[in-house]
């Protein structure tokens, strides 16, 4: 009963996965949504994001999966572990802002930020990008995919799995460039060692949130 239960899991997650990386960008770019105001397509895009990780946390509870990734235990070495991340991601960071250009993604991303007025502003600016999408990319790339690859754990094939769907999610859109899947794996990579450390989804979330608020507060400085 549990290998079946297992095998459904890991379909299931790749079918999430299909849908959170392709199926959502062919029906955001389809006639459906041509007549959308700028306010309207991105709450769209949230809401079948936030449908997609729904989906994910039933099959999560489902599986068992999701009770041994929700613990709240608070400790010191956590905290530590969060620390390390956010500095690591600094680094990385620094490196790769003098040996790559900008990725496709960030370029997009600016020209389309003087175009927000009024509450798409809030929504694009700070609440998507800040609070909504790291929730929803952690459930789906550190809950759901390392979850479904945690046999292949003692080979890190976990981590890696992780990191690699990660960094397709980020160039998927803008173009298959190598610097740009090179920048955002190595972001995964970081997100999935603290998970895998921690064993619990509310520490990569929080420094994923932190990593973005950050990004996004140091342009306004």
């Amino acid at each position: 009963m549990k290998k079946i239960i297992s095998c459904s899991y890991f379909f299931v997650a790749i079918l999430l996965v299909i849908a959170d990386q392709f199926f959502i960008r062919l029906l955001l770019h389809s006639d459906l949504v041509a007549g959308l105001s700028d306010f309207s397509y991105y709450l769209s895009d949230m809401m079948l994001n936030f449908l997609v990780v729904l989906f994910a946390l039933i099959a999560m509870i489902w599986s068992g999966k999701w009770q041994k990734i929700n613990s709240r235990k608070f400790k010191g070495s956590y905290l530590f572990y969060s620390f390390l991340a956010l500095l690591a991601f600094v680094v990385w960071n620094f490196v790769t802002f003098y040996l790559f250009p900008s990725t496709k993604n960030e370029i997009a991303y600016q020209l389309d930020v003087p175009t927000f007025t009024g509450v798409t502003v809030f929504l694009m600016y700070f609440f998507y990008p800040v609070i909504a999408g790291p929730i929803f990319e952690e459930m789906i790339y550190r809950g759901l995919v390392m979850t479904a690859l945690e046999k292949g754990k003692k080979w890190g094939l976990d981590v890696l799995g992780s990191a690699i769907l990660f960094g397709i999610l980020h160039i998927s859109s803008h173009g298959w460039i190598l610097t740009d899947f090179v920048f955002y794996m190595g972001g995964g990579l970081i997100f999935a060692v603290l998970f895998r450390a921690t064993k619990s989804i509310y520490w990569p979330i929080g420094l994923h949130i932190v990593y973005n608020g950050i990004g996004q507060i140091l342009p306004l400085l």
